[in-house]
């Protein structure tokens, strides 16, 4: 007798990953692929920060030194 294995997990608000299997070591097998999703995904996002704040510097550090500025 199989049973239908559904694993949802959600990363974040727009990242979802979902996995179906028949088993574990099906899902497992499936899952082996993840840590390089996972660098990509990564990569990807940094790609965005760095164009989104050129600087490098987030909107919340700069506000956290121009207060330590003003003191």
């Amino acid at each position: 007798m199989s049973a239908l294995i559904i694993l949802k997990v959600r990363l974040g608000p727009l990242v979802s990953l979902e996995v179906t299997g028949e088993s574990c070591k099906e899902i497992c097998e499936a899952l082996k692929g993840y840590e390089d999703l996972n660098k990509q995904v990564d990569a990807m996002c940094a790609d965005l920060a760095e164009r989104v704040y050129p600087e490098g510097d987030e909107p919340a550090v700069k506000q956290e030194q121009e207060v330590q500025n003003e003191v």
